[in-house]
Parts: structure tokens; C-alpha cells; sequence
């Protein structure tokens, strides 16, 4: 016999204050190593300093920080509307007075649209072999420098006819939807072909801080959803 085959859809508990996010910027991250020759600080050029070539290598990523704000769309809906880049943690050598021999970088961007994250790659990992690189190398042979992948989830893209959406609004009783500049798993729901929005308890505003919290009020909006949510599909 038939059967009610229903679409899939993707709720995802995100804090935003229970708003309902229909789309994200993507979340790439990586961490760059580098590798150079520790020595004594007295004669730096019998050294590669890997902390020195890490600072040119966040320079550079800094440039085209400032480059992709060129490059926004003009109508990209997102706040800022560019793809942004963040250095997030620079760590390198042992003491002051040695020639950093190990050095890392951890950085992220995150895309308004792909061709961004591909010119991001492309141009860092240009320079780093074409320019830092030959210069490590012309000291010591086995210097070099990595970039390793840490995450790279797509972004979510507001739709027409987003079945998930339509559900959110009515379990809510919100009357309009939002953007956000951060991400979520969100877009990689979606790149299979499942229809997601963000909802859940909670201010982004109180993350990735101390005394993290989420309030009460917003726990028992969150339940009442979700016991809606119970009835309309029991």
C-alpha cells in the first residue's frame, strides 16, 4: 500500500535564543606547523626560526583578510557580509634565547560562498611554498611547512520552500527568520539534501567565554517546542 513518505528535516539545538536561523556562514579550519633548525639565539642566521616565519605566514593571511572584503557579493545577507579569517592561537619555541625550532598556527575562515575558501587555500599555500619555504630551506634542508585540515563544513543557505523552516515557525509562533556569522553542523545536513534550521536555548553572545550560561526562560521555551514538536508528529 502507500505510504506517507514525509521529507527529512533537520532541527539543530544551536543557542539562538530560540530564533529561527535559516542560514550561516561556513566554519573551515586549520592548523599550520612549521618546521624549522633550533640554535642560539647570538647567531640567528645559523637557525631557521620557525616563530619568524609563522608571524610572515599570519601576515600574509591577515592580507587577505582585508582582500575578501573586496570580494563580497553584493548581496550577500550575512553580518559582516565578507568572509572573515581569525588567528586563533600562535604557539613557538622554548626560551627566548633560542632560535624557535617548531612553530603553530591555528586559524579559521569562515565563507560566505566557496570560491572565497578556495582563493583563501590557494594564495596561503602559494606563498608558503613559493616564498617562506625556499628561504627555510636555504639553511636547512629539512624545514618545511604543513597545513592540516581540521574541519571544513559548509555553510547554510537559505531556501525556498524550506520544509524545516515551515515547521520551526509554526512550533515557535515566530513570524520571521535570521542570520548568523557563526556556524553549525547545519550545512552539512543540508549538502545531502536534508532541510535544517538552527533553533535552540541559549545567546551565542554568552559562548566561548567564561561562566557560560543559559537561562532558565529559554530551557522551558525550548521544552514547550519540543513538546509540540511531540504532539504534531505522535
Amino acid at each position: 500500500r502507500a505510504r506517507d513518505i514525509r521529507p527529512a528535516i533537520a532541527l539543530v539545538g544551536e543557542p539562538t535564543s530560540m530564533r529561527i536561523v535559516e542560514g550561516h556562514k561556513g566554519c573551515f579550519e586549520y592548523t599550520t606547523a612549521f618546521r624549522g633548525l633550533e640554535g642560539h639565539g647570538s647567531v640567528p642566521d645559523h637557525g631557521v626560526n620557525a616563530a619568524e616565519f609563522a608571524t610572515r605566514y599570519v601576515a600574509r593571511l591577515m592580507e587577505l583578510g582585508r582582500d575578501l572584503r573586496d570580494r563580497a557579493p553584493a548581496d550577500s545577507p550575512f553580518s559582516p557580509p565578507w568572509t572573515t579569517v581569525n588567528i586563533g592561537r600562535i604557539a613557538a619555541g622554548t626560551a627566548r634565547n633560542v632560535i624557535a625550532g617548531h612553530a603553530e598556527v591555528e586559524w579559521e575562515m569562515r565563507p560566505v560562498q566557496p570560491e572565497d575558501a578556495a582563493y583563501v587555500r590557494a594564495e596561503i599555500d602559494r606563498f608558503a611554498a613559493e616564498t617562506l619555504v625556499p628561504r627555510m630551506r636555504s639553511v636547512h634542508r629539512q624545514a618545511g611547512i604543513e597545513r592540516v585540515v581540521i574541519g571544513e563544513v559548509a555553510g547554510l543557505m537559505p531556501r525556498p520552500g524550506n520544509a524545516a523552516t515551515e515547521l520551526a515557525l509554526a512550533l515557535t509562533g515566530a513570524n520571521d527568520t535570521e542570520l548568523v556569522s557563526f556556524g553549525t553542523e547545519a550545512g552539512l545536513y543540508q549538502e545531502i539534501g536534508i532541510d535544517c534550521v538552527v533553533c535552540g536555548p541559549g545567546a551565542i553572545a554568552q559562548a566561548h567565554k567564561p561562566d557560560e550560561y543559559v537561562e532558565t526562560t529559554q530551557l522551558a521555551a525550548c521544552l514547550d517546542m519540543l513538546g509540540r514538536l511531540h504532539d504534531k508528529i505522535a
